[in-house]
């Protein structure tokens, strides 16, 4: 497995389960983050999981909040 393998499947390896339409696109040392989830609070907890991930210099946070009406 390649080094962005690596860092993909540390992060994903962290994210909660029930986040598993979370797409991890990784790029050396730069993340981007896509999909949707149900609330911002979700949103920040996904970035900050990912920021702290070693290795991790960049994140673009693409998510989506799920309005629920």
């Amino acid at each position: 497995m390649n080094e962005n393998g690596i860092l993909q499947e540390k992060i994903e390896n962290t994210i909660d389960s029930n986040f598993s339409n979370i797409k991890i696109d990784v790029s050396g040392c730069s993340v981007t983050i896509k999909g949707t989830v149900n609330s911002f609070e979700e949103k920040t907890q996904i970035e900050n999981i990912t920021w702290n991930t070693f290795g991790v210099e960049f994140v673009n946070n693409e998510l989506d909040i799920a309005y629920r009406f």
